[in-house]
Order: C-alpha cells, then structure tokens, then sequence
C-alpha cells in the first residue's frame, strides 16, 4: 500500500512512501485485502469513464478524461505493493495532478472572461484534481485532510442522492439562460464518482490520523 505522507520517504522509491501501513490506537486502517478490493473497484471506475471518454460528445470526452486520470491515480496509491511493479515516481503523479488541475482552471477563467457558459461539474473536477495533487504531495497536513474527507463525503452523497440532475448543465456565472452541455452520461457515472469519492475520503482518513 502506497502511503502518501506517512513515514520517511524512500530515496528513489517509485512511489515516495512504499509499503507503510497506518495504525491509530494500534487499528490497521489499510490492509492488503482492503487495498485489493478498492483497487478493483477504481478499475471499474476508470473502465466506466474510459467507455465514455471514447463515446461521449464534445466536452464531456474532457471531464471524463479527467476522471480516467484520477481513477488510475487512486487506483496505484490504493494497489497492494505485491501487485503494483510499475515504478512511477511520486513526482511524476504530483506533476499531472497539478497541471491537470491548473488547465481546468485556465479553462474556467478563459470562458469567464470571454463571456462563455462553463458547467458547474467542471468547478468539482478542478478541486478534485488539486485534491489528489495533495493526497500525492506526501505531506501530510492534519486540519486539510479532514477538510477533504469531509468535502469527500458530500461528494459522495452528492453523487448517490443524484443531486447532480440540478447542477449538471447549469453554467458556473449563474447567468439567466445559461444552460451548458450536459456532462453526466448516466447512472453508471454517478455509481462510479460516488465510489471515487468514497474511496477518496477513506485516504484522507488515513493521512488525517497518520502519526
């Protein structure tokens, strides 16, 4: 289990921090079966976001994108180091995250100042992004993390209630009239965010109580 944030970091480790396990009052909070089973279920995620990547139209293939990258990302921080031989540094991940993240929000300020509508649901992604910036920093910062499991959290209710039906096509201005294309393809979009999300909240539990 990779551990962003816990423990010293290994000098030329593919990952910055290998093989920690977190304990809190002597609690294993990630062991290899639970790692294995939220790696499979990223996998889905990435599956269900690549399918729409490749069928969906115009600006929906980018938000997509953007959830294909963060599912890999969390699906290699939550693989077992028994099957994860793929040496990618840290860096490499932060790197991605953060350029991902400052393109969204290039994105968002063009469209601002040209007057044009942008969805709502782009706004998440861009702090989604930055988040999982963060979750591979490997600098563990208590009072954040707990910030982000909680905004984690109502991510996922978010998702699960279907709340995105009053939010997905509305533009970010507010403006009257200011409808956008919708970028939810369906339900198996809102199963898999939700579980993302989950599991999202569920690391920034183990850096929040890291030692």
């Amino acid at each position: 289990m990779k551990m962003p944030g816990v423990g010293p970091a290994h000098a030329g480790g593919a990952h910055g921090v290998l093989g920690m396990s977190v304990t809190s009052g002597g609690m294993h909070l990630m062991p290899a079966w639970l790692g294995l089973v939220f790696t499979f279920a990223l996998v889905v995620v990435v599956i269900a976001h690549f399918r729409h990547l490749v069928e969906a139209p115009g600006e929906s293939r980018l938000w997509h994108a953007s959830h294909v990258l963060m599912g890999v990302g969390m699906a290699v921080m939550f693989a077992p180091a028994a099957i994860d031989h793929i040496a990618i540094p840290a860096v490499v991940w932060q790197l991605l995250f953060a350029n991902a993240a400052g393109a969204v929000l290039a994105l968002l300020l063009f469209r601002t100042l040209e007057g044009r509508a942008t969805n709502l649901l782009w706004l998440a992604a861009a702090a989604e992004l930055a988040a999982m910036t963060y979750m591979w920093l490997g600098q563990t910062i208590a009072l954040l993390s707990w910030v982000l499991v909680a905004y984690s959290l109502a991510g996922c209710a978010f998702w699960l209630l279907g709340a995105d039906r009053r939010v997905d096509g509305r533009s970010l201005d507010g403006r009257a009239g200011g409808r956008v294309a919708s970028l939810v393809c369906g339900a198996d979009v809102r199963a898999s965010l939700a579980t993302m999300a989950f599991a999202m909240a569920y690391m920034f539990t183990t850096m929040g109580l890291a030692r």
